[in-house]
């Protein structure tokens, strides 16, 4: 799932959405997300390209796109050894690739759901590295969603320091300032989107179940979670106070970042992502993707992103803004964000 049909709710009326932050790092000063970032990309070893595949999925758009930046990609070293195309709407892919491979599955849990089941099934014969796309991922045109749009260079280029690389750019959120990838976990695990304006919709392309309805039977993402993942991959994720957060559902990862999560999980994440095509899981799992597929921030780091305030209301639930609220308060010696407020959606 992606945000498309609710990204436009980001910048309109997100002052009452934003949470101001009551830490601050040693010092008092809350240093912008950007100089956060670089400091964190400092002297990390650069990976060279390497092998890769791509998982595509597909519904109705042309692909004709995908042989360009297999293209692209060549230039920077990095070879595209296969093409995966997981067709789920009934429609033949147009604009394929010469050589790719066509899989065709029933319509359930969109692309979210083709992700899982190809990490679950390769799991033992993976690429280097592997980049999964939307049919949608370079289709938007004149759409606002353009400004945020990143090449699969460009993804290549972030992968070759983070390990995992998002297709889409931070959205602009909050009155002052931009969105950044990073969310207040203890905000972001209590994110659900029962108000979903396509909730009545269960497109019956491909065979999608007439009676499917959007709601999860879980009550947060961070309960959906809990129950599908294994005890050590969940505990690892609970354990990190700030998640990175990739939406558009299109990135890139690294094999040594992809098997850090069992094939078993990823299984488990492929069911339950087949109960219907419209889902609010696939909106847990689009929010989910960038904090399984990445390493953890260093502790020090993720309390320097905290003094950052957050949204609090969905569809950015715990998004840290990056350059709003960069102002000097008494230091705070320990970390407080505890929530105890009942969790607001729209």
């Amino acid at each position: 799932a992606s945000e498309d049909s609710t990204m436009s709710m980001c910048s309109k009326n997100m002052e009452s959405a934003i949470r101001p932050s009551s830490t601050l790092p040693r010092g008092g000063t809350c240093r912008p997300v950007a100089a956060i970032e670089a400091g964190l990309l400092a002297g990390a070893e650069i990976v060279p390209g390497s092998d890769a595949e791509i998982v595509a999925s597909h519904c109705t758009k042309d692909l004709s796109w995908l042989q360009p930046s297999i293209d692209s990609l060549a230039t920077l070293g990095t070879k595209v050894i296969d093409v995966h195309i997981y067709s789920k709407c009934g429609l033949a892919p147009i604009g394929a690739p010469a050589g790719a491979h066509l899989h065709t599955l029933p319509n359930l849990g969109r692309n979210d759901q083709v992700y899982a089941e190809y990490l679950a099934t390769r799991h033992h014969s993976l690429p280097g590295q592997v980049f999964f796309l939307k049919d949608s991922s370079f289709h938007y045109g004149g759409h606002d969603f353009k400004k945020y749009e990143r090449s699969a260079v460009q993804m290549a280029q972030e992968l070759r320091t983070r390990g995992f690389s998002c297709g889409r750019a931070p959205p602009h959120c909050g009155p002052a300032g931009n969105g950044s990838q990073w969310h207040e976990r203890a905000v972001l695990e209590a994110f659900v989107l029962r108000n979903y304006k396509e909730k009545h919709t269960q497109r019956l392309r491909g065979g999608a179940p007439v009676n499917a309805t959007f709601n999860s039977p879980t009550q947060s993402i961070g309960a959906w979670l809990g129950s599908g993942l294994s005890q050590p991959t969940y505990g690892e994720l609970r354990a990190r106070e700030v998640w990175p957060v990739c939406y558009g559902g299109s990135f890139t990862a690294r094999r040594e970042q992809i098997l850090r999560v069992s094939a078993a999980d990823w299984a488990a994440l492929a069911k339950s992502l087949s109960r219907a095509d419209n889902l609010e899981e696939g909106h847990y799992m689009e929010r989910s993707w960038a904090a399984l597929l990445s390493p953890p921030l260093p502790t020090n780091v993720a309390r320097q992103l905290l003094c950052h305030p957050s949204v609090k209301k969905a569809p950015y639930s715990g998004m840290l803004l990056a350059t709003v609220g960069h102002r000097t308060h008494k230091h705070t010696q320990t970390h407080t964000h505890k929530h105890t407020h009942k969790h607001t959606h729209t």
